[in-house]
């Protein structure tokens, strides 16, 4: 009689990370299609902008002095007085030696600009997302195990569904006012704006926690809708995941309930969240342009914000173009991650 071989756990590692290579190549040419329609429409939008470029540089006043061929050479200083297919091949051009542009409204290159407020988009919204993911998650679970009619709790999981069901279907602004008026003027808690203290000298550990104290309010304002659409989608995937084989099968074996939660259930939980991660990182991004505004946060979104009024389109396109990477970069990050943790949960189901 014989008998099978067990199982290779390094062939069956090796068979899992190329499956999951074979899965993400094939997303590959989605995303390149993705890249071609990110760089048209960085390209196109600024153009579709309502006002004039010269008129929102120089000033309304600026303009009665202008003659017509002054006009026309502001035009070709700032590259808008040739056809828009010279422009665009001209931009094209720009990108392939890696060169942003210039923004005449900072007179400095685009890169230098992106390179000295980017960290602070990356660390607001990496902040955001870290935040959000803990708490819905840990929530959600958590009040998955307090649905059963049985459980003398089941009321925690009602009131927690419904402030997450009313939280997240608040607008990003409207939370970051709320918060700012309540924990910046009205309970003077945290700072209303900026990054730092106006001419701070802090350094070392001081300079970290005043950073920390000046980032609280807009964190809490990205990451609270972030948490309650996160909670939502982890509490509904526990409850079904609950009655699963495997959780009978931990339970028969004599799992405690941390254990039940945190060592069983919530490894394949992840993977419904993560699925969500791209989504939830570029929603973080968008509705980081009200909070950046709400507490002039020195991020990329303020200074598009003001590159859009200004009509500073290098600088637009810039701001755009790294942004829509970033996404498209967290997008690919979480599919990866959502297909490793989906192949753990077909395999224990």
């Amino acid at each position: 009689m014989s008998l099978a071989a067990a199982p290779d756990p390094a062939s069956e590692a090796a068979s899992e990370a190329a499956s999951g290579a074979a899965s993400l190549a094939a997303r590959l040419p989605a995303y390149a299609l993705a890249v071609l329609a990110l760089l048209g429409l960085d390209f196109a939008l600024p153009l579709l902008m309502p006002g004039d470029a010269v008129t929102a540089f120089l000033g309304q006043d600026a303009m009665t002095e202008l003659s017509d061929g002054q006009r026309r050479q502001m035009l070709q200083e700032l590259g808008l007085g040739q056809p828009l297919w010279r422009q665009g091949l001209a931009w094209l051009g720009q990108l392939a030696r890696l060169d942003l542009g210039y923004s005449p409204r900072h007179g400095m290159p685009v890169a230098a600009l992106l390179a000295q407020h980017l960290p602070w988009t990356l660390l607001l919204t990496g902040c955001a997302l870290a935040l959000s993911l803990a708490a819905g998650m840990l929530l959600g679970l958590e009040a998955a195990f307090r649905h059963s009619p049985q459980s003398p709790l089941r009321w925690l999981d009602r009131a927690l569904t419904a402030a997450m069901l009313a939280l997240q279907s608040l607008p990003a602004f409207a939370v970051a006012m709320g918060l700012a008026l309540l924990f910046a003027h009205g309970l003077p808690w945290f700072p209303a704006s900026g990054a730092a203290a106006p001419f701070s000298q802090a350094t070392g550990l001081q300079a970290v926690l005043e950073r920390a104290h000046h980032l609280a309010l807009p964190v809490a304002a990205l990451a609270l809708p972030a948490a309650a659409r996160l909670f939502l989608i982890t509490r509904a995937a526990a409850v079904a995941l609950r009655g699963a084989p495997f959780m009978e099968m931990a339970l028969a074996k004599g799992a405690s309930p941390l254990a039940l939660r945190w060592r069983h259930l919530a490894p394949n939980v992840w993977a419904v969240a993560l699925a969500r991660l791209g989504g939830m990182g570029a929603r973080l991004m968008a509705g980081g342009i009200y909070v950046e505004t709400v507490f002039a946060y020195p991020g990329i979104n303020l200074l598009l914000t003001d590159a859009i009024a200004r009509h500073d389109y290098p600088l637009v396109r810039g701001v755009l173009l790294a942004s829509g990477l970033l996404a498209l970069a967290l997008n690919l990050a979480a599919d990866a991650l959502a297909a490793r943790y989906a192949r753990r949960t077909q395999r224990l189901a």
